[in-house]
């Protein structure tokens, strides 16, 4: 298999939806302060084909999307054929740009009526997703080969299910232990789905996992509670894509324990999005045992979405997710900036750590920059830069910046092999 090397997107971030559970809590006044609402994101619906020829000029030959769920399938059992065809005709484009599709399926956003037949508590979860893989399966199989059904799942959890800041907006650990088993299971059948069209495709769940550190060392209970923090947030979804055994417990709140048959087999890769690291404090509250900071201990920065940027974390959550014991694909990995000179540093570091991780024989397949372009970036509206290309919010223009050269020489050395995985870090 040939390195993968591209950038990744999600359709609701960079074209926008005419209606889902976003654009819904977006209208109820939900976003934070001052945050800009998505709209047509970075105008990409109307702009799709020039964005993908773009990615041939930095170098990717991969392109991680997603397709919006309440375009396909805006009413139950009703799928829409333009849709599902301009579905088809990206693919086709991609293509002849030698560029490989990984599509993801869920990518945080979902129909209203998802939501009003009960969304993801609901044990019919698992038979209407399976339904929308299957469908986009068969219009896009097997010319697409790799397959990332959820998105983030624990982030969902935890934001929509614990903390209620995103949708649905729920504050219930029962209520996010059964999402959990249904998404897990869903995951399962929607891969049984796809495999029915193409028998050759590839699946994993992107999984976003962060560096954890005590944020007072020598305090016994932030060392525990820091422990704590990386079994839920990281290591529960590594064990359970490796046995099938899910155990995840939130401290002063609950725990669950539950088996989701064949999730094992159902994943072919690890995905392994990583952004930053956190700090923990115990706090001992009622109804706050701990809280978690961004520190910036180096002096690098903080982002511009208020996070550390820690390339020495990057290694340490990559040896955590082989112990699945799955090849891994970097899903995601990018930085939120005005100065491109720190995108610059950012992916240098970033990539070094990569090569470095490859060298001592960790089975890394694949890396996906976030982002191709800047976008919408939830409860933080339009404000975070990401992207590779600028987008001029008020025209939609495109503007290259230095890092999108940066990151097509590190992919031309990268992609050669272990001799030019180093010098790629160390020379450009």
């Amino acid at each position: 298999m040939t390195f993968l090397w591209g950038v990744a997107t999600s359709a609701y971030q960079i074209e926008g939806a005419p209606e889902n559970d976003w654009t819904a809590w977006e209208a109820g006044g939900r976003l934070k302060p001052d945050a800009a609402p998505c709209g047509e994101g970075s105008g990409h619906r109307r702009r799709w084909e020039a964005d993908l020829r773009l990615l041939p000029s930095i170098g990717a030959n991969a392109y991680r999307y997603s397709v919006e769920w309440s375009r396909i399938e805006p009413r139950p059992g009703e799928f829409d054929a333009r849709a599902l065809e301009l579905e088809r005709r990206r693919v086709g484009v991609l293509e002849r740009l030698g560029v490989e599709p990984v599509v993801t399926l869920s990518h945080y956003t979902h129909p209203l009526w998802f939501w009003r037949d009960g969304g993801w508590e609901s044990r019919e979860s698992v038979g209407r997703f399976a339904r929308f893989a299957a469908r986009v399966a068969e219009a896009l199989s097997p010319r697409v080969r790799t397959w990332v059904t959820l998105n983030e799942p624990v982030v969902l959890l935890l934001g929509g299910y614990l903390a209620g800041l995103i949708p649905p907006g729920h504050r219930s650990f029962a209520r996010s232990a059964m999402a959990l088993e249904h998404m897990l299971t869903a995951h399962v059948e929607a891969v049984a789905a796809i495999r029915a069209r193409d028998a050759g495709a590839r699946a994993l769940i992107a999984h976003n996992m962060l560096d954890f550190a005590p944020d007072r060392p020598g305090h016994a209970v932030d060392r525990h509670l820091t422990s704590e923090g990386r079994a839920l947030y990281n290591t529960m979804l590594l064990e359970a894509l490796a046995t099938g055994r899910v155990r995840w417990s939130f401290p002063g709140e609950g725990r669950a324990v539950f088996r989701v048959d064949g999730l094992p087999e159902a994943n072919d890769f690890v995905g392994v999005n990583y952004y930053s690291r956190v700090h923990l404090r115990f706090r001992g509250l009622p109804g706050r045992i701990g809280e978690f900071f961004y520190r910036d201990p180096r002096g690098r920065g903080l982002t511009q979405t208020g996070w550390e940027i820690h390339p020495e974390g990057f290694e340490s959550v990559l040896s955590a997710a082989a112990e699945a014991g799955r090849p891994i694909l970097v899903t995601e990995n990018g930085v939120a900036t005005g100065d491109d000179r720190v995108r610059r540093d950012f992916l240098r570091e970033h990539v070094f750590v990569l090569a470095h991780a490859r060298r001592k024989g960790l089975d890394v397949r694949g890396y996906f920059h976030w982002s191709l372009l800047d976008n919408f970036e939830w409860l933080e509206g339009l404000h975070p830069r990401f992207g590779l290309f600028e987008v001029d919010y008020a025209t939609y223009r495109r503007r290259r910046r230095p890092s999108a050269d940066l990151f097509a020489a590190l992919g031309r050395e990268l992609i050669r092999g272990a001799g030019g995985e180093s010098s790629a870090a160390s020379r450009t």
